[in-house]
């Protein structure tokens, strides 16, 4: 469900369509945005979703599976299993956040990597109302890979801020410019969102591209279901909660 929620390259650009004063105001494209993807009244319905699919970051040869779980109000899990290397696994319930990595193994996020994880996981997040969207701002109309868009600069109530691009005639979500947080520090990040498709009453992007470092993760999803997710599905492996006092 990412209306609200990580890309090829995309080359966004600036189309001269007139003044912040005449371009439509943040908040009424993000009405927009919730209506495209299926309507609030659809979106509040739903207790929890499961999206599953398949990981490639093509250039060093990797694959893998992912599956994606979020529930209310701020639960969210993410597992990627990688072959030949592991699995990568985080999660948050919207106050604390966690990540294992098959590297370097278990963290407790902090900082600005612990705000953007409570604000991805707000199951509401993706509604935009006005207990998660602080501010937004019609910055221009451009083009976003070769659709044009509306571009918005969107803060949350968590003090998070990211750039979203949505596409100018379905007002569906297709692209996302953050700085996020890593273990290798801050890290400009371009993440595109399509090939929507239509799982329940709700649309859903199938295609998800996110570029770092001149590097893509490509994720493919392959399905969605609702109200399926039990609550252990968010419970922190041992390993975490040795980590929190």
């Amino acid at each position: 469900m990412l209306c609200a929620v990580a890309i090829t390259g995309a080359v966004v650009r600036p189309m001269a369509v007139g003044t912040q004063d005449t371009l439509p105001k943040g908040t009424d494209l993000l009405a927009k945005c919730v209506a495209a993807m299926g309507g609030a009244d659809a979106i509040k319905a739903i207790k929890s979703v499961r999206a599953r699919g398949t990981f490639e970051m093509a250039a060093q040869g990797v694959t893998g599976t992912v599956e994606l779980q979020q529930a209310r109000p701020a639960f969210m899990r993410l597992t990627i299993d990688i072959q030949g290397i592991g699995q990568a696994d985080q999660g948050s319930d919207g106050k604390i956040a966690w990540a294992i990595d098959p590297m370097s193994g278990p963290s407790l996020l902090t900082g600005k990597a612990l705000a953007d994880a409570r604000a991805e996981a707000q199951f509401d997040g993706q509604l935009f109302g006005p207990d998660y969207v602080k501010e937004a701002t019609t910055l221009a109309k451009a083009t976003f890979g070769d659709r044009p868009a509306y571009k918005i600069r969107l803060v949350t109530t968590f003090d998070t801020e990211r750039t979203l691009y949505l596409d100018a005639d379905s007002y569906l979500l297709i692209g996302t410019e953050a700085v996020s947080e890593t273990p290798m520090g801050s890290m400009p990040t371009t993440t595109s969102t399509g090939d929507y498709k239509k799982f329940g009453a709700l649309m859903q992007p199938t295609t998800i591209v996110q570029t770092a470092m001149g590097f893509d993760q490509v994720i493919r999803m392959t399905s969605f279901e609702y109200d399926v997710v039990p609550a252990s599905a968010f419970d922190p492996p041992p390993a975490v909660k040795a980590l929190i006092k």
